[in-house]
């Protein structure tokens, strides 16, 4: 039913010749003005919809360039020879890490905000969306003759469709933007969520001149009974108000779960009643088949990738490890001696399904679909000097396996990294007793003067140090000291982090500060990267 709301012929693309002027009633200046750049109707799309889009390409590429130069720092020594202290790239390097890692908290409300980096970007493309929406001057026309949509409601309309193909590449779990700039997809759904509250902004700018104009001129019943572009319009701003004020942290993170099915639902209605109200007008389209393009491509992508990894389901073992942790072991049906271990907290939705699939058995058998992983480290561990792996409870499922293949690494010779630090924050012995083995195993690789693993207890009174060389300490780590231990200890060094908000903050405000000296031009440390990944998003 949906093309009888079309115009028909039905095209790619609608005609730029300028139609429905009554230049009778113009001025000479009128006449002038609405075939100048950044007021003519039928180029809208190019002044408004291209330049957003160039925009967006613009710090993509930055960002990819950016990326491409880290990478190529990371495999190769570009220090300035001879010099003890950080040369000129290092302290370039330096200042632009200390944005990704620098972060604010609130403490008020223990809101914990992107890092610098993220808030630049994001303040980058408020401004620009502002100001090329807002610079130009007349937002109604002076003349009725002039035209039915306002210059404001033109361009803002058209700033919207452009908008919306970044909007969602930035969500998709398979992220081409993430793969160019070396982003993990959880760190881009900040821009996710910014970019659509902008395109909801932008979407109301271009929604209420018309009102305006058609009360003014006591229209208003007339037009919203006649014309399809009064509720097709509506119909697509009712569901985008829902995704805006239903996506913020206080209702996402309660129920998830539900929250992710009515996001696909209420996202399909917004796409499908934006869809009827482009209509096909000049390029507007071309928006759509850019986003489903993009969305496609990525899911095809994730489906592919699974099929061909585990097929249509592998065998595997759950059972519980611990107080929350649940372990999951799936092994690959042509190599029985490969397995693959996923630990989990328990919380909601699937772990907490497994988990009551596996209370009061030993283990529970079933067959599982893997699908990912997604993220994870885009640089060589093991061209640095030291690393330093940092966890805070269920963060070492992600630095344990980084542990263990480093550690791999390192025994077979031939690399630069000298020394491993390992340090695990965790309640008590009962929490730690999951990862023991293989951080056991991991450290028995090498020397005590190539690695070191520190356990925290924060909650248990049990301190010892143990024949293995495995040093348990009682309390928090001081993560502050941890960092400038490792900032001080070599000139390049690694820093892994894993955990939950506040542990992350004080990795990266530790991190941040040693960022400055080394763009101050001090200290020994030449080159400090820095990784984090967070389980709270």
């Amino acid at each position: 039913m949906g093309l009888i709301w079309l115009k028909h012929p039905i095209l790619w693309h609608s005609s730029r010749v300028p139609s429905g002027y009554d230049y009778d009633t113009m001025t000479d200046e009128q006449k002038q003005l609405i075939i100048t750049r950044w007021h003519d109707w039928y180029t809208a799309d190019w002044d408004y919809g291209q330049t957003t889009l160039a925009f967006f390409c613009a710090a993509i590429l930055a960002a990819t360039i950016l990326h491409a130069a880290s990478r190529f720092r990371a495999r190769s020594d570009i220090s300035e020879k001879g010099k003890p202290f950080p040369g000129l790239p290092d302290r370039v390097t330096a200042a632009l890490r200390y944005t990704t890692a620098r972060q604010f908290h609130v403490h008020t409300t223990r809101w914990y905000a992107p890092p610098l980096a993220a808030i630049i970007g994001v303040s980058g493309m408020f401004i620009f969306i502002m100001s090329l929406m807002l610079a130009v001057r007349p937002f109604y026309w002076p003349n009725e003759a002039m035209g039915h949509s306002p210059p404001i409601a033109t361009r803002s309309g058209w700033i919207s469709l452009a908008i919306m193909p970044f909007m969602i590449a930035f969500a998709t779990k398979v992220n081409f933007i993430g793969i160019l700039t070396g982003t993990s997809h959880e760190k881009l759904q900040v821009f996710h969520r910014w970019s659509a509250l902008f395109m909801y902004i932008t979407s109301l700018v271009h929604t209420f001149p018309f009102i305006i104009n058609d009360i003014m001129m006591g229209e208003m019943v007339v037009s919203y009974k006649t014309s399809p572009w009064y509720w097709t319009g509506v119909a697509a701003l009712v569901p985008q108000t829902y995704l805006i004020a239903l996506s913020w942290g206080i209702f996402r993170n309660p129920y998830y779960e539900i929250f992710k099915k009515l996001h696909f639902i209420a996202s399909g209605f917004f796409m499908a009643a934006l869809f009827i109200h482009v209509n096909f007008r000049l390029t507007g389209w071309d928006y759509f088949w850019a986003t489903l393009a993009i969305y496609s491509a990525a899911w095809l992508s994730r489906v592919v990738r699974t099929i061909d990894t585990t097929g249509f389901g592998l065998p595997a073992t759950i059972e519980s490890v611990g107080a929350r942790p649940a372990r999951l072991s799936r092994c690959t049906p042509t190599e029985r001696e490969n397995t693959a271990e996923l630990v989990m907290r328990v919380r909601g939705g699937l772990t907490r399904a497994l988990a009551n699939r596996v209370a009061g058995k030993a283990v529970w058998m079933s067959r599982v679909v893997v699908d990912g992983p997604y993220g994870g480290l885009d640089l060589p561990l093991k061209s640095y000097e030291r690393v330093y792996l940092l966890a805070g409870g269920t963060g070492s499922t992600f630095t344990v396996p980084i542990f263990a293949n480093l550690a791999a690494t390192v025994k077979a010779g031939g690399v630069p990294c000298q020394r491993i630090e390992f340090v695990v924050a965790v309640p008590d012995g009962d929490n730690y007793a999951w990862m023991e083995p293989a951080v056991t195993a991991a450290a028995a690789q090498l020397p005590d003067t190539v690695v070191g693993v520190r356990v925290h207890f924060t909650r248990s009174e049990e301190t010892k140090e143990r024949d293995d060389g495995l040093n348990v300490v009682r309390g928090r780590p001081v993560l502050r000291d941890i960092v400038r231990e490792a900032h001080a200890s070599a000139s390049k060094v690694a820093i892994v982090a894993c955990g939950p908000d506040e542990f992350l903050y004080d990795v990266r405000s530790a991190v941040a500060d040693s960022q400055l000296v080394i763009a101050d031009g001090f200290g020994k440390c030449k080159d400090l990267f820095l990784h984090t990944e967070t389980y709270s998003w």
